[in-house]
């Protein structure tokens, strides 16, 4: 997977997150982002490692996610990875 890809489903995992109030809330309350600085931490480099990083850290949640793109939860570790690789690899 190439960085414009992984970068894509990112901001498809972010419209997911935002499109529902309870997923918001809990993203607002575990980034502390509030809903006014949104969209200038989405102009920061880093920002859609974040969001990967975020659904990647909440099973229920890539389940969920991968369910709603109809794919499978590794192609969004995938493109995690492209955007965060590990030291170790």
């Amino acid at each position: 997977m190439n960085r414009d890809e992984a970068e894509n489903l990112a901001l498809s995992a972010f419209a997911f997150i935002t499109s529902d109030e309870e997923r918001m809330s809990r993203f607002l309350a575990v980034s502390g982002l509030r809903p006014d600085t949104i969209r200038s931490a989405a102009s920061e480099p880093g920002f859609f490692t974040g969001i990967l990083d975020y659904v990647a850290s909440d099973e229920p949640l890539l389940v969920a996610l991968a369910k709603e793109l109809n794919t499978k939860p590794e192609h969004i570790m995938a493109a995690h990875w492209t955007l965060s690789p590990s030291e170790f690899e």
